[in-house]
């Protein structure tokens, strides 16, 4: 599982591939099992965007319910916060679009 992330390219008026970052499996530090089902989460990822923006991305995707939370920080500061449900496993919903505060179109979305 993955999180890929475009831009809006104002010139060329198409989305523009910024990275993709793949998930990894939670691992408990004690070895103590809380659950029986598999967390993905990409923790902190820095983005830096064509504009010199940064952003940090955190992801978590829960398989048992295919549950996906994804949180954008900008100068100490939460600009998203979202979390819903994924329709299958496969597939790239929810996406979320938005406009970054120095004006940067945006789109993260998470799939395999």
């Amino acid at each position: 599982m993955k999180l890929y992330v475009s831009y809006g390219n104002q010139v060329s008026n198409q989305w523009e591939k910024i990275g993709e970052f793949e998930l990894n499996l939670l691992i408990n530090q004690d070895f103590i099992p809380i659950i029986e089902h598999e967390i993905l989460t990409l923790n902190s990822q820095e983005i830096i965007l064509s504009n010199g923006e940064k952003l940090q991305i955190s992801v978590s995707y829960a398989t048992i319910n295919r549950g996906i939370n994804i949180i954008v920080i900008s100068d100490n500061k939460t600009l998203i916060n979202v979390g819903g449900f994924k329709s299958s496993e496969t597939s790239y919903d929810p996406s979320v679009i938005f406009l970054t505060p120095q004006g940067l179109h945006l789109s993260l979305m998470v799939g395999n």
